[in-house]
């Protein structure tokens, strides 16, 4: 289930475009964007994922219940392939400065879903008499997540040359794992000298994550060209930022995270 608390940052963002709205601002244009970002990724070993889980304390009696005397984990950079629809809004600029060089951004976000590796636990063991056994005995996981959630930003741009444009802003983005669970399995290895290797695998029920929220506040930095006269542009973006959950490190190091990708806009009305 969705916890109350993630809710509530995902109303404030609900409450806060629809005051974009009560502003009576009119349309500056429509996009569709798709970003890939990297960021640390968090429960990457059977140690780490307890509290992620719907159910912690029945996994951590489960997990005392196993022998083992390895473990693998999986700290490599965690890929979010995030894909977006917005609305950039604005004002007569006749109004006030801010509406000569500011617009404002609200849109919807959701990435594909991100399956990797979370780690194992393994007993292995060895006999020599009077044959050489190998015995290597893994409990295994793989980490399955989806996000969906509302980005808000502030844009900003600058003329370089004809049909080219400079593009800067200050976003934010809040998400919510709708998709978070853990594929189990058990994997019993035997090898002996005559044999060579024989395997037995052994799926396990899911185990079921928590719908955790997830925030990134972000700088964006891209090149905007009009491709058909001020109607259709297309830009290419780097964006620069920190991501944060609950189950994140608050250092910079572990919150840094940065993503690229490309957008193509309709502007309905030029001006």
């Amino acid at each position: 289930m969705i916890k109350p608390t993630a809710f509530a940052v995902i109303l404030v963002l609900l409450f806060a475009a629809d005051g974009v709205f009560a502003q009576k601002l009119s349309v500056k244009n429509y996009s569709l964007s798709y970003r890939v970002f990297e960021m640390d990724g968090v429960g990457n070993n059977p140690t780490t994922i307890g509290p992620l889980l719907e159910n912690p304390v029945s996994y951590k009696k489960f997990l005392d219940t196993l022998q083992y005397n390895s473990l693998w984990g999986h700290p490599g950079i965690q890929n979010l392939h995030t894909f977006y629809f917005a609305v950039e809004w604005k004002k007569d600029p006749a109004l006030s400065r801010f509406w000569k060089k500011y617009s404002i951004q609200t849109g919807i976000l959701f990435t594909t879903k991100s399956v990797m590796s979370a780690g194992a636990i393994g007993n292995q063991t060895a006999s020599f008499s009077p044959d050489t056994v190998v015995h290597d005995d893994r409990y295994t996981f793989t980490k399955n997540q989806q996000f969906l959630g509302l980005q808000l930003g502030v844009n900003r741009r600058f003329n370089m040359a004809k049909h080219l444009q400079f593009f800067t802003g200050l976003h934010f983005q809040g998400s919510i794992a709708i998709v978070h669970y853990y594929q189990q399995q058990l994997d019993n290895s035997t090898w002996t000298s005559g044999g060579g290797w024989t395997i037995k695998t052994t799926p396990l029920p899911d185990l079921e994550g928590k719908n955790f929220f997830q925030w990134q506040l972000m700088i964006p930095l891209g090149l905007e060209y009009a491709i058909v006269k001020n109607r259709f542009f297309i830009r290419g973006e780097l964006d620069l930022g920190i991501v944060g959950s609950q189950f994140r490190t608050k250092s910079f190091a572990g919150s840094e995270t940065h993503g690229f990708g490309c957008s193509l806009i309709y502007q309905p009305n030029a001006w």
